[in-house]
C-alpha cells in the first residue's frame, strides 16, 4: 500500500447542506475534526448497541443529538452558553 494513502469517507449531501457548511464552518481542518469525532460516536454506538442504532438515526425517531455523546455535549454546552 502507498504510504501516501489516507482513507476516505464519503457520501452525497445537498446543495444546502454544502452552502450552510461553506458559511459555518470555514476553518481549515475544522470539518475533519468535527466529523471525525462525530463518526467515532456513532462506531461505538453501532459496536455496543448493534444496527438498531442505525435503524434509530435513518429512521428519523430521534434527532442525532440526541443520541450521539458529541453532539450531545455539544448542544448542553451551546444551550448553557446562550442562557446568560
Amino acid at each position: 500500500m502507498n504510504d501516501d494513502y489516507k482513507p476516505r469517507f464519503s457520501f452525497e449531501i445537498t446543495d444546502e447542506q454544502k452552502e450552510r457548511a461553506d458559511r459555518l464552518i470555514t476553518t481549515y481542518g475544522l470539518r475533519k475534526a468535527m466529523f471525525g469525532q462525530v463518526l467515532d460516536d456513532i462506531l461505538d454506538l453501532i459496536d455496543e448497541y448493534g444496527g438498531v442504532v442505525i435503524g434509530i438515526i435513518a429512521s428519523s425517531k430521534l434527532k442525532p443529538r440526541e443520541i450521539i455523546p458529541s453532539l450531545k455535549k455539544a448542544e448542553e454546552v451551546g444551550e448553557h452558553g446562550n442562557n446568560r
